[in-house]
């Protein structure tokens, strides 16, 4: 297990000695030129654009988030070793803990599941990579005017999706993140201090939500989850 698993519960942002707190934006992207161009993008669309912190993998961001006041995270579902599981517990957690924090992903994983399933998890904005770059700048105008944003391609791709509208929650998560490792359930049980009948449950549910109907369909066509950054789309 990654070290997702091991982010502690974040704490609420202080304001600063002047009584205000500033607002940051929070980059999280494996490849330095990729990230180099989303700056350039937000220098163009984002008011907060002077205040950019770039991060490499999932596990930078709670440390982030919890010493400066964030008004927007963008970020790809995994970093180096990470996997998309990962991305998905970050951004529950995220989402528990700072409400307030606008979520944009932007990612070159394009399977139709995992994209109706970040547009059910809170997230407030959701583009491809391989789309132009105005498609990023528009997004992000949008999430920061208030508005929930899905790109072109990205509602192209979600009009003959009909999984479950629940995101998974994070037991679901925990249970899919040892299935995928290669783990039975009774050793995840034994892992997560279960009994194997919960842990079967939350299978079960995940299952269902991810509209898979057996386990040839969860590890055949839900491979995607267990996909690790920074070259996961290859």
């Amino acid at each position: 297990m990654t070290a997702v698993h091991s982010y502690q519960r974040g704490s609420a942002h202080s304001p600063g000695t002047n009584g205000k707190s500033e607002q940051g934006v929070i980059v999280m992207e494996a490849c330095p030129m990729t990230a180099l161009g989303m700056r350039n993008i937000l220098a163009q669309s984002c008011t907060q654009s002077e205040n950019i912190k770039h991060v490499n993998n999932l596990a930078a961001i709670p440390n982030l988030m919890r010493s400066q006041p964030t008004s927007l995270l963008i970020m790809e579902l995994c970093g180096e070793s990470e996997s998309v599981l990962d991305g998905l517990r970050l951004i529950s957690m995220c989402l528990e803990h700072w409400p307030s924090t606008a979520i944009v992903v932007c990612t070159a994983l394009d399977d139709p599941r995992v994209l109706q399933l970040l547009t059910v998890s809170g997230v407030k904005g959701l583009v491809l990579k391989q789309e132009p770059a105005i498609a990023l700048a528009q997004c992000v105008q949008q999430v920061l005017a208030g508005r929930r944003s899905y790109s072109h391609k990205v509602r192209q791709l979600l009009v003959n999706q009909s999984i479950g509208g629940k995101a998974l929650t994070a037991r679901e998560l925990d249970v899919l993140a040892y299935l995928f490792s290669g783990k039975s359930v009774t050793a995840a049980a034994l892992m997560m201090h279960r009994d194997v009948r919960t842990v079967s449950t939350h299978k079960r549910n995940a299952m269902l939500k991810l509209g898979f109907h057996n386990d040839g369909e969860l590890f055949l066509q839900g491979k995607w989850m267990a996909k690790t950054g920074p070259v996961f789309a290859n």
